[in-house]
């Protein structure tokens, strides 16, 4: 099938170039001669004569600017490109969510008709396939994907289709929030409720921060405890190959997560620790070491130096699934549900979490604030290690603008710089990984941090960007009111209640408006002998009121 120029599905519209004439060319080049002349004028002119002409309705010509100067032309394009950027990255989530809205609604044409409706959506997937040039089942699948976005996730979909957030975070939620779909003892205000807070944080966060955020939510929404979904899921491991080309394969392992990252962090260890003469990187090392391991169960101290590794894994978890007395079923079933992080991104089973606790020579007590759940203090003795371990414990993370990197991976880096009086104080302090902290010395990033540990970074266009620690413990937020609060009185109202207070005041100081005693309260309080007494005789008791 062949098209012509602006025809097709995906073609754009483009106006075409007509040819000008000399005629035109010259009237163009006369224009242009007048204006010059003209801008040379109006520079000659004082300001109260061009004020003058302007009235008169005078055309008047932009004045020629100074110089551009190189920093700041390079500025500019700087403006240029970001501002383009983001308005091309916005147009692609609109298109991309009107192409969702598309398929979605023929899926659902497919749904509603009678007949096979997985027959008619094939049927109408091959139409489009031959058309585009895509294979008809993968027309099919995206259809299917589309429509599941827009069925279940319409406030995710929209923020897409309005350009709010990008498509990668429409797929960050779509794929982190599938199990909430999956509960079906879970209503669906609750899902609703953290697909909104889910996209709140997507425009305000980069793709990596948003999964890590989304496995938190989704985790405190589930019903079924996290320890329970652990052991069902751990029954699922297994190691995968697949080939890769080239005489290679792809080595997966669905396993534990702590042990994976254990085991990611030994060869990471090893690879770092090779000689400064072996010319494989990071990468190929840590291949090499896997083969190694896995066909020698070893790593050879002559080839790797590697032995006696330690792999040192971080992991906050909360005190109180500590001292529970009993299983961390039974202990999330209490209420203790507050995951433990490895690393701050990766949710940790209590179960492994305790038996981890039970296994470490020491342990390192972490405070968190009561309001906000972010580490301010630790109780150690040493003031360098109580410092880093504080800022491990309040940081979790690179904390430059969209990193997700491990915070025990990072440099910790003065904001302001020490050779320019900065000091060695947890308000100085922040991970920054070594990427982002070669940016922030090397480029015109600029870096000040604000009282509870916020960075807010600067650059030079203007753009400024508050990174917030995470909370790294539980965050107590204020109960509603058990009763609704009581109604504003007016001032009059309060003037009489005053004065109504002060008349009862007034009557209780003066004797002669007392009332008359009651003769069943004086038999309660004195008995039966003293009621004829009672009535102001000399001998009789002092009232009870």
């Amino acid at each position: 099938m062949t098209t012509g120029p602006g025809e097709g599905a995906g073609a754009l519209d483009a106006p075409w170039l007509e040819p000008r004439s000399a005629a035109e060319i010259a009237a163009d080049a006369e224009l242009d001669a007048f204006w010059l002349e003209l801008s040379a004028q109006v520079v000659a002119m004082s300001e109260e004569q061009v004020t003058a002409a302007a009235e008169r309705g005078a055309p008047i010509p932009p004045l020629p600017s100074p110089p551009e100067s190189a920093a700041g032309r390079r500025l500019r394009l700087d403006a240029e490109f970001v501002e383009r950027f983001a308005a091309l990255e916005a147009e692609t989530s609109r298109i991309e969510g009107e192409r969702r809205a598309l398929m979605a609604e023929h899926l659902q044409r497919m749904i509603d008709q009678p007949g096979d409706t997985g027959a008619m959506l094939r049927e109408l997937a091959s139409f489009a396939a031959v058309e585009v040039g895509l294979a008809s089942t993968t027309v099919e699948r995206r259809m299917s994907d589309a429509w599941a976005i827009v069925t279940t996730l319409p406030a995710a979909h929209e923020a897409a289709a309005e350009g709010r957030i990008t498509t990668s975070h429409l797929r960050v939620i779509e794929a982190e929030t599938r199990p909430l779909r999956e509960d079906e003892q879970l209503t669906a205000a609750d899902r609703e409720r953290v697909v909104a807070v889910l996209v709140d944080a997507a425009e305000r966060s980069s793709v990596s921060r948003l999964r890590s955020r989304a496995k938190q939510l989704v985790n405190d929404a589930l019903t079924t405890p996290l320890q329970i979904r652990h052991e069902t899921a751990r029954q699922r491991r297994r190691v995968e190959v697949s080939d890769a080309g080239d005489g290679m394969v792809h080595f997966y392992a669905l396993m534990s997560t702590v042990k994976a990252h254990a085991a990611m962090d030994r060869l990471t260890q090893a690879a770092r620790a090779r000689s400064k003469d072996d010319p494989r990187t990071i990468d190929q090392f840590r291949a090499d070491a896997l083969e190694e391991l896995l066909l020698g169960g070893v790593v050879p101290e002559d080839l790797h130096g590697a032995s006696g590794i330690q792999v040192k894994p971080m992991i906050v978890m909360p005190a109180d699934a500590l001292c529970f007395d009993g299983t961390a079923a039974e202990a999330e079933a209490a209420g203790h549900d507050f995951p433990a992080m490895l690393d701050g991104k990766v949710i940790v089973d209590l179960d492994t979490a305790r038996r981890l606790a039970g296994e470490a020579p020491t342990w390192l007590r972490l405070f968190t604030h009561p309001v906000t759940g972010v580490a301010v203090t630790v109780d150690s003795y040493t003031p360098s290690a109580a410092q880093r371990h504080a800022l491990l414990g309040r940081d979790l993370r690179c904390r430059a603008p969209g990193c997700d990197r491990p915070a025990r991976l990072a440099d910790l880096d003065h904001t302001k710089p020490w050779s320019e009086g900065g000091g060695t104080s947890l308000s100085n302090l922040a991970h920054i990984c070594r990427r982002d902290h070669c940016l922030k010395h090397d480029s015109r990033w600029a870096v000040e941090q604000l009282p509870g540990g916020v960075l807010r970074w600067t650059s030079p266009l203007g753009q400024v960007i508050d990174d917030l620690p995470e909370p790294v413990g539980p965050v107590f937020t204020d109960m509603p009111r058990s009763r609704p609060r009581p109604p504003k009185r007016t001032r009059a109202q309060r003037r009489a209640d005053q004065r109504a207070a002060l008349d009862r005041l007034g009557r209780w100081d003066d004797p002669t408006t007392w009332p008359e005693p009651d003769p069943a309260a004086l038999r309660e309080w004195y008995g039966p002998s003293l009621e004829s007494t009672a009535q102001g005789g000399p001998n009789a008791p002092p009232l009870p009121f």
